[in-house]
C-alpha cells in the first residue's frame, strides 16, 4: 500500500477534539485503576479586573483548596511517594446558559456567569472515609473561609461510563472561543509532572455534540 506524501493539516475542531479527548483520556485511565469519579464545581464571588486576571484569581483558589482536600486524603501529602494517589482535579472555565431568561446574565452572577467546572477523581483508600460530595458538604466552610473568593464547591457523583461525556461537555466554551486550552487547570502533583498534560485518547476522532443556545 502506497501512503500519501502528505497528510491534510487537521481542522481546529478536529484538534479541539482530540485535545479534549485527551484530557479526559487522564480520568479514565485512574478509573480503571478504581478511582472514583465526580463532577466539580467552583463558583466565586464577583472579581474585579481583567478576564486574565480574574482566571488568575479563581486558579490559585482553586490550587488551595485541592492543596486542602490532599491533606485530609493523606498523611505526609507532599512526600514523593503519594504524589502519584493525589486526587486528581480537571477544571476548565464555564459559563452557564441561560436559556429562557430574559434578562442580561452578567446581572444576575457575578462575574459575568464565570467559574471553574471539571471532572474530579479521588483515589482508593486514603483518610477520607466519605464520598467527596459528602465531605464537601459538611465542610465546604473550611474550602471556602469567610472573605475569600471562593464562595462555594461542590461535588456530584458521576457514573463512570459518562465520565468522557462529562468531560466533553466541561469543555464547551473552548468550541464556543469563550476559553483557550492555555485556562486549563489540571491539579494533580506527580514528581515528573507528566500527569498535568493530556494523554492520547483511545477515540480521538469522535466529534463532540454540544447543546445549543
Amino acid at each position: 500500500m502506497t501512503l500519501p506524501s502528505s497528510l491534510p493539516p487537521f481542522s481546529r475542531s478536529d484538534q479541539i477534539n482530540q485535545l479534549t479527548q485527551g484530557y479526559g483520556q487522564i480520568a479514565v485511565d485512574l478509573l480503571a485503576e478504581g478511582w472514583t469519579p465526580y463532577l466539580l464545581v467552583l463558583k466565586f464571588h464577583h472579581l474585579g479586573g481583567r478576564r486574565d486576571a480574574v482566571l488568575a484569581q479563581m486558579k490559585r483558589e482553586a490550587e488551595r483548596a485541592h492543596g486542602w482536600l490532599c491533606e485530609r486524603v493523606w498523611r505526609n501529602a507532599k512526600a514523593p511517594s503519594r504524589r502519584p494517589w493525589m486526587p486528581c482535579w480537571i477544571l476548565v472555565p464555564d459559563f452557564p446558559v441561560a436559556k429562557r431568561a430574559k434578562v442580561r446574565l452578567r446581572e444576575l452572577v457575578p462575574n459575568d456567569g464565570l467559574h471553574l467546572q471539571g471532572v474530579a477523581v479521588m483515589p482508593p483508600g486514603g483518610r477520607l472515609r466519605e464520598p467527596l460530595d459528602e465531605h464537601l458538604g459538611a465542610r465546604g466552610a473550611r474550602y471556602c473561609p469567610r472573605g475569600g473568593p471562593l464562595t462555594s464547591i461542590t461535588a456530584t457523583p458521576i457514573v463512570a461510563d459518562d465520565v468522557a461525556y462529562v468531560n466533553t461537555y466541561n469543555f464547551k466554551a473552548v468550541p464556543r472561543g469563550r476559553a483557550s486550552f492555555d485556562d486549563v487547570l489540571v491539579l494533580r502533583p506527580s514528581s515528573a509532572e507528566l500527569d498535568s498534560k493530556p494523554r492520547p485518547a483511545k477515540e480521538p476522532w469522535r466529534h463532540p455534540v454540544f447543546e445549543r443556545d
